[in-house]
């Protein structure tokens, strides 16, 4: 854990500001729902660490890479922290694999855990230590559920295929076409899903969280329990599929969204849902 808290500690230092920006846009809409199931306590606890709401931070962690281009030190362990890795063990079941903890870092399940206990432990860290911890736990929940977000040891590199005899990466590199214009499947994913099934809310948070967050307690209740892990398999079963749907240089359209927006819908809620309910539990 110190080694943990030495590396945030260093990486918050090189952070002079918040980014507001699934995509920056699909992170802010997760913690903006989340903000609203949070229990005063917790609420009141955020803003002491962060300054202002957890929406205002979902963004923090994809900094990363900009400080890598700048040849700032301390991105390459936090680079792997945005992606959840499994193994197949069945037909339609999988198990959280440690292929790509060779790094010495392993990804975003070990260290989202890791986050999470340090912030059950807030009362003994510094200021700057719960802030960090808190920043990276918004934005891991958020990315947890995204359904590019998954590495799937069955395909070469955990994320590249081998179509008509070339290699495809299955994420950021894999080109596709949305309603003719290029892209990547991860791009499509990363928030233009969620915004494309209500085109006429344009970009306006209100709206949309007011769209999407109806479900009742119980029903939000049953959506956060269980583990990180039992999370992050759940989502690997369910979004499996795009992967075979989507293929290199293919055009999908608004209608193939639409089709599926109910994968797009379930996996911001529970990313939402999830978040408030790990951060009232840190903050009892």
């Amino acid at each position: 854990m110190k080694k943990l808290l030495l590396l945030l500690l260093v990486i918050v230092t090189l952070a002079s500001q918040d980014v507001m920006a699934w995509d920056g846009w699909g992170h802010n809409l997760i913690a903006i729902i989340a903000e609203k199931h949070l229990t005063p306590e917790a609420k009141a606890q955020t803003v002491k660490y962060l300054g202002s709401p957890i929406y205002n931070h979902a963004t923090w962690m994809d900094l990363v890479p900009l400080w890598h281009k700048k040849r700032i030190p301390g991105w390459e362990q936090t680079s792997w922290w945005h992606m959840a890795t499994v193994d197949r063990v069945g037909k339609n079941r999988y198990a959280i694999s440690n292929k790509r903890g060779s790094n010495g870092d392993g990804d975003l399940v070990p260290n989202l855990v890791k986050c999470i206990d340090n912030l059950k432990n807030y009362r003994n860290l510094t200021d700057s230590a719960v802030m960090i911890n808190l920043k990276c736990v918004i934005h891991m929940v958020g990315d947890m559920h995204c359904p590019c977000h998954i590495y799937y040891t069955e395909f070469e590199d955990c994320f590249s295929r081998k179509i008509d005899g070339k290699h495809y990466r299955r994420h950021d590199l894999m080109y596709i076409y949305y309603n003719g214009k290029k892209t990547t499947n991860h791009k499509v994913w990363d928030g233009l899903s969620i915004r494309e099934i209500w085109p006429e809310f344009g970009t306006d948070y209100g709206k949309f969280r007011t769209e999407l967050d109806k479900l009742p307690q119980k029903r939000r209740e049953k959506i956060c329990k269980g583990s990180i892990e039992e999370w992050v398999l759940q989502n690997a079963k369910e979004c499996r599929f795009i992967y075979d749907d989507i293929t290199p240089n293919c055009n999908i359209d608004r209608k193939y969204l639409l089709d599926n927006q109910e994968l797009s819908k379930r996996q911001c809620l529970r990313a939402s849902y999830r978040l408030a309910h790990i951060l009232n539990e840190c903050f009892k």
